[in-house]
């Protein structure tokens, strides 16, 4: 299956080689040509073949190494992810992304400052499953209060069933002035589109179901599609939201057509 993945991926990449960038990783550092496998989903794809961080996922990384900017001296500045991992425990940062086997995770994992996870419904939440991954519920997760400086979540609140708790969650555990950056599908002109009714014990469709791929588990329910009223839902639990969209200088970084949320943590 691997094998048939890599040679559908190969031939996806050629057929896109129009689309192809050169340009530098802002997580691995290095100078490199990111590759398109599906130009009408960018933000998805457009790989690092050093790191295979995608899109979206540099565009989460310039958020950070430029919120890091603000906060050192000149002299103690990361230029990559890659770099945080000699330079943050010395910054004071500390990390939860709830995402693993990705490109952060490969320069961040050992890190005492890094922690991140997935959700196994089967194994008791907190649970080290393997070293440093944990399984966490983002609807109740262990951690304590105040414990991070960045809370990193991908398309993931989605596809909670109770997304609304998980943002609560979010927020009791980043320090004040810390930062939520996540990336959901979004509507930025109308409500949210609930699919699923969550309201009772039981899931009940309202819209034929919807799913979207994921690595681990390969099919997941999408709950909803969030819309413009997800900035008062923010600002109501204690969060100043901007959203960050990718401009025509991104392209140096290999960033398309991506946009991320940064809530920060103010009360």
């Amino acid at each position: 299956m691997k094998v048939a993945k890599v040679t559908q991926a190969a031939k996806s990449a050629i057929k896109n080689l129009g689309y192809h960038q050169l340009g530098s990783c802002n997580i691995c550092g290095n100078a490199t040509v990111f590759v398109c496998i599906d130009a009408k989903t960018a933000r998805n794809n457009m790989y690092c073949p050093f790191c295979y961080s995608s899109s979206r996922k540099r565009h989460i990384a310039k958020f950070i190494l430029n919120q890091i900017e603000n906060q050192q001296p000149k002299n103690k500045i990361p230029t990559k992810i890659s770099s945080i991992a000699q330079q943050g425990k010395a910054n004071n940062f500390s990390f939860y992304n709830a995402d693993v086997d990705d490109a952060f995770f490969k320069y961040l994992h050992r890190s005492d400052f890094y922690f991140c996870s997935t959700f196994q419904p089967d194994i008791q939440p907190g649970t080290e499953t393997r070293e440093r991954v944990y399984c966490q519920s983002l609807e109740n997760l262990t951690f304590a209060d105040s414990s991070f400086d960045f809370v990193i979540t991908e398309d993931v609140l989605e596809h909670v069933r109770n997304h609304e708790q998980a943002f609560r969650e979010v927020h009791r555990v980043l320090k004040t002035g810390g930062y939520h950056i996540f990336t959901i599908p979004c509507n930025f002109d109308q409500p949210t589109i609930v699919r699923v009714d969550t309201s009772g014990t039981e899931d009940i469709h309202l819209l034929p179901p919807e799913y979207h791929g994921d690595r681990i588990r390969g099919q997941i329910l999408a709950y909803r599609t969030f819309g413009i009223d997800i900035f008062e839902l923010l600002d109501r639990l204690g969060f100043a939201t901007q959203v960050d969209f990718s401009s025509y200088i991104d392209r140096k970084s290999g960033i398309f057509d991506s946009y991320v949320f940064c809530s920060q943590k103010i009360r």
